[in-house]
């Protein structure tokens, strides 16, 4: 493949020969256009209706834009040859941002067997996306369109909340459209991605709030009659997340042996709620202490009565918390039910999923090695534990270097013991 540049009135183009290739092309119409064998010719003449013949004919190719001088076009020419050679080049194409992720990234990630959840979180930042980038074509997306649309998302008040997005929502939106972009490059829409190398926001994670051990005591001894109490006991004594423990069914417990099977969580996809897998993707054991043994004995006995007192309208769903007719728990409704829950018990308030960081918490202090919380909690990995607990680390730090010396004395005075 080669090239020329020429000039039409006072600007210069640029036009490709590919040489003589393959084509049809109408015998009746006068000066038919020619259909290339690369691209999408038609069965019979769009003028006459005829039937297209095939032909040899010299291809050239006009490319778009037009330059102020000849060099400035003869730098394209090269450019462009390059890209060529190198299988860099990508096919002109008028596709909008906006078509292409409403229209074929989104759809496309119905072959992906995403969580709900994800699909609509991507969801959700498309439409964020659309209004600042949606009109530009996909081609023309420039790393600088990106950045403006991203200082506009931090005034943008949320309709839910009231308030300006957080970072870590439009730190999100940058994660959504760079993957698009990426996939975009992979099906050789574009060269490269123009979201690589935005500055996303920085998102500070909240410090975490735990009870003690007594107030926790407080709490737990102040609900343990509520209908939801043994919820509220399993998670604070197990470390289990919400969806975890809603989607526990009693084919998942073993109260003989003191331990739970987690194979599946409960979660929301906007208010929807679907059970799946776990994180993980795999079950993990869970031992679990006597009391808690006790409480889910009762807990299973109040179901019990439950199934009694409703008759055939009870609901048989196997799970191990449910409402008095047998359905599972909404897992926003807990959530409600658990802030109604610290009303009149004197502790400080807590979010639920905090009952899981103070189990951790607790277990870390008392000496528990940090592999086995990691275990336990589900963590894909001890760097993530250690990470998110990094408030506890001074306290075992102290502990540790006290441990040790304690050490060293009394092998210093057991060796001084022997030599009297």
């Amino acid at each position: 493949m080669n090239g020329h540049v020429r000039r039409r009135g006072d600007k210069w183009e640029i036009l490709l020969e590919h040489g003589e290739q393959a084509a049809l092309q109408c015998p009746r119409c006068r000066r038919a256009k020619r259909y290339w064998s690369d691209g999408d010719a038609p069965l019979m003449c769009p003028t006459c209706g005829g039937q297209l013949a095939e032909i040899v004919a010299r291809r050239q190719e006009l490319l778009p834009g037009r330059y102020r001088t000849k060099k400035l076009a003869e730098t394209a020419l090269r450019k462009e040859l390059h890209e060529r050679e190198q299988g860099d080049y990508v096919k002109p194409s008028e596709l909008t941002v906006g078509e292409y992720l409403s229209d074929r990234w989104l759809p496309s990630l119905d072959a992906e067997e995403l969580a709900p959840s994800t699909v609509l979180a991507y969801g959700l930042d498309v439409k964020r996306i659309v209004p600042y980038l949606g009109h530009i074509p996909l081609q023309k997306l420039n790393r600088n369109d990106v950045a403006v649309m991203a200082s506009k998302l931090t005034k943008v008040v949320s309709r839910r909340t009231g308030r300006p997005l957080s970072a870590e929502t439009r730190r999100g939106v940058l994660v959504t459209l760079h993957r698009a972009m990426g996939d975009a490059v992979t099906a050789e829409l574009l060269r490269s991605n123009p979201v690589a190398g935005v500055k996303r926001p920085k998102v500070r994670r909240p410090e975490l709030k735990t009870w003690t051990g007594p107030e926790l005591a407080t709490f737990l001894a102040a609900t343990r009659d509520d209908r939801l109490g043994p919820l509220w006991h399993l998670l604070a004594m197990s470390g289990l997340r919400r969806g975890e423990a809603l989607g526990l069914q009693w084919g998942d417990v073993d109260l003989e042996a003191g331990r739970l099977s987690i194979q599946r969580q409960r979660v929301q996809a906007g208010y929807a709620v679907e059970e799946r897998q776990t994180k993980t993707g795999r079950g993990r054991p869970v031992s679990i202490d006597a009391g808690t043994v006790a409480i889910l004995r009762q807990q299973s006995d109040r179901q019990l009565e439950d199934a009694a007192r409703w008759g055939e309208t009870w609901t048989a769903t196997g799970h191990v918390f449910t409402r008095e007719d047998g359905r599972p728990w909404h897992p926003d409704r807990v959530r409600v039910l658990f802030g109604e829950a610290l009303e009149g018990v004197d502790v400080p308030r807590i979010r639920m999923h905090d009952l899981r960081h103070t189990w951790a918490t607790l277990a870390l202090r008392a000496g528990v090695h940090p592999k086995v919380v990691q275990e336990r909690l589900g963590h894909a990995n001890i760097s993530i534990t250690m990470d998110i607990y990094s408030h506890v680390l001074p306290d075992l730090q102290e502990s540790a270097a006290e441990l040790v010396a304690a050490q060293v004395a009394l092998s210093g005075d057991a060796q001084a013991g022997s030599t009297k």
